[in-house]
């Protein structure tokens, strides 16, 4: 699957500033392969517990491969968006988003969302999934599949709130398939759908500032 002429903006697309929903401001933008090591920091500030909860398994490392993998992507069938704190020494990474389409199913993706700690709590991972939702629009995605600890009550409550269909795998693991609608619009009217709406207006340029852009209560 190709579709070079409608990624190749995002690809290249500066970043943009976002606010939180405390008034942090935090630099979005597609992830490049020289944030391999902005990556490998991160998860060594993540708690144990937030490390379960992105791999469903105790890591403590990331390979250079697996390094590589997760930075070097096409935005196509894998997409990643990376948030920034422009605020400290080297713009560090303090969340992202990304989905993998799913080979048997190119409507489909799985999907996973990354938060430091100290970042956890204001908006931040519901403003990565927004952005991330409209650039998977664009490549032809409609359904993120996401598997989520039962624990996990922070990204249960957003998927939630984007009517995703909950489905116990294994035990302690729920698998949630969330639509990702074309039109926005569309979306429940909750806190998550509404910055889901404002996300995709900020993109399309009907709102005027990064202030108009925060994150929901």
């Amino acid at each position: 699957m190709t579709m070079a002429a409608v990624t190749a903006p995002l690809l290249t697309a500066p970043p943009r500033e976002l606010l939180l929903r405390d008034g942090t401001g935090v630099l979005v933008r597609p992830i490049l392969p020289e944030d391999r090591d902005r990556l490998r920091v991160g998860l060594h500030k993540l708690s144990a517990a937030s490390r379960y909860h992105r791999f469903l398994a105790a890591v403590s490392e990331l390979s250079e491969e697996q390094l590589r993998q997760l930075t070097d992507v096409d935005q196509v069938n894998h997409i990643a968006w990376i948030a920034l704190d422009p605020a400290l020494p080297g713009e560090p990474a303090v969340g992202v988003a990304r989905c993998i389409r799913v080979p048997q199913d190119p409507g489909m993706a799985e999907v996973a969302v990354t938060v430091l700690d100290a970042y956890q709590g204001r908006g931040l991972g519901t403003l990565l999934l927004g952005l991330l939702s409209r650039s998977a629009t664009r490549q032809g995605i409609r359904t993120f599949r996401a598997y989520v600890d039962e624990d996990n009550d922070a990204m249960l409550r957003i998927f939630r709130d984007l009517g995703a269909h909950v489905l116990c795998v294994e035990m302690g693991v729920c698998q949630l398939d969330i639509p990702v609608p074309a039109d926005p619009e569309t979306l429940p009217d909750t806190p998550t759908g509404r910055v889901f709406r404002a996300v995709a207006a900020r993109a399309a340029g009907r709102l005027p500032s990064a202030g108009s852009l925060q994150a929901a209560p």
